[in-house]
């Protein structure tokens, strides 16, 4: 198993463990930009990120999923920053995450040079 698929198997699970806490709300604590969104856009956004833990594994599919969410990644890290909250680690973290599969460098790709 090479480094992409590690993080595309990373990926997977967080789009579908945070696309399922929109509905479940089991993650503690909440995201603190919750409160700013209707609940209709924030399963709207559940619905994207558990369709995109599949998707990801889609060869036609995966850099659009990846694509869209390293840059929405992106921006909601810069939101949490601006909006001085504390919860902004999983958006950062995920984005790096998207970034690198999105770059797929060929050290992700395990060949050797």
């Amino acid at each position: 198993m090479n480094i992409s698929n590690v993080l595309t198997v990373i990926c997977s699970l967080l789009f579908f463990m945070v696309g399922a806490d929109k509905f479940l709300a089991f993650l503690e604590p909440p995201c603190s930009l919750m409160g700013g969104f209707s609940p209709i856009a924030w399963q709207v956004l559940g619905v994207l990120q558990i369709a995109s833990g599949i998707f990801i594994w889609m060869p036609k599919f995966k850099k659009y999923v990846v694509g869209f969410f390293a840059v929405f990644m992106i921006v909601f890290t810069i939101v949490h920053l601006t909006q001085g909250t504390y919860d902004v680690g999983g958006a950062a973290s995920m984005a790096v995450m998207l970034g690198v599969l999105a770059w797929n460098p060929s050290f992700i790709r395990g060949k050797d040079k």
